[in-house]
């Protein structure tokens, strides 16, 4: 079987493949974390590039490359990020869709993080919510809702104080009393047996309106997230580590947790969902009384969590400008539904 795509270095070939559309670049990006090799050092053979393969290439870090067959758009990308390349045939534009959804002005990693959620190479799961409807009291808050979100997507959702964002975060897990419709992370429908049985799928960064000196320490506060789960205390003390090192705070680790600063407590609450491999994060608010400096450490941290773990995440801001930075989709809760 011919090779799509082969990579040398010193005219010695290290990495093949065989594979179709765009997964023989993933899989060199799985050999690179795996090997000493640095890509501006080596020479990539592709057998046919659009706009998204060389998105990926100029990702992966390459700087040299030969296309047999290349797009227009492709040319774009490479002399946009001025990868030096050659090439047998050029075309208009590779008859792929995703060639269609990529327009060229993006950055890589925002192309890159799209293409992984079509390879579904994310370790995120789908949220599905059908004809959801809930009251609170006497009041009819969320009705006949409907919502999707695919693996490993990130969107936001906004509304008016009272509008019921709260609400819907609390009954994708499991804590708010629904009136009728389903929801479903991944292959559980929440309520089940078997979601019970898989509750630490769904982490939840809740907004944190009451203050308190409880004594206990950040390490304590990340190791909560494996509350329930049957985890050695070895594995246990190794999860909350790198939990903490994955977020910047386990110089925190014996820290009170009441005497952190606002932002300190958003990256130890997040670490506690990391900690418990949540696939899904909830989002309440992240950005109440954080100050500009904390936010902008906020949509880093986000945007590297999305960048590498890729979990699912669903976003309840009123903070339109910060929204904004993420190219996101936004839902509006209004009069019970999401537009």
């Amino acid at each position: 079987m011919e090779k799509s795509l082969v990579v040398t270095f010193e005219n010695e070939e290290v990495f093949s493949s065989h594979s179709k559309w765009l997964y023989p670049l993933f899989e060199l990006e799985d050999f690179l974390s795996t090997t000493d090799f640095l890509p501006g050092k080596l020479f990539l053979t592709d057998k046919i590039a659009g706009k998204a393969a060389a998105f990926l290439i100029v990702r992966l870090g390459f700087k040299k490359v030969h296309i047999h067959l290349i797009s227009e758009g492709a040319i774009g990308v490479f002399k946009r990020f001025r990868v030096e390349f050659d090439y047998d045939e050029v075309v208009p534009k590779i008859q792929c869709k995703t060639e269609e959804i990529v327009t060229g002005d993006e950055t890589a990693d925002e192309v890159w993080q799209m293409l992984r959620r079509r390879a579904g190479r994310v370790t995120g799961l789908s949220v599905e919510i059908d004809n959801l409807t809930v009251s609170v009291g006497n009041k009819l808050v969320l009705n006949d809702l409907n919502f999707r979100v695919g693996k490993g997507e990130h969107v936001f959702i906004k509304g008016s104080n009272g509008a019921g964002k709260t609400t819907l975060l609390k009954a994708v897990l499991g804590l708010e009393p629904v009136s009728g419709g389903t929801i479903r992370i991944g292959d559980f429908e929440v309520g089940s047996k078997e979601w019970h049985q898989n509750r630490a799928v769904t982490g939840y960064v809740y907004q944190e309106t009451v203050k308190n000196n409880f004594p206990i320490s950040v390490a304590e506060v990340v190791g909560i997230g494996l509350a329930g789960l049957k985890v050695k205390s070895s594995e246990a003390v190794h999860r909350i580590e790198i939990a903490m090192r994955r977020t910047s705070c386990f110089h925190l680790a014996k820290r009170p947790y009441h005497e952190l600063s606002g932002g300190e407590k958003q990256r130890v609450n997040i670490a506690r969902c990391l900690c418990q491999q949540a696939k899904v994060l909830l989002f309440d608010e992240p950005t109440s009384f954080l100050d500009n400096k904390s936010k902008d450490e906020l949509c880093d941290l986000l945007n590297e969590l999305w960048a590498n773990e890729a979990p699912t995440a669903i976003i309840v801001s009123h903070d339109d400008h910060w929204m904004a930075r993420f190219k996101s989709k936004v839902f509006e809760l209004k009069d019970g539904k999401l537009c």
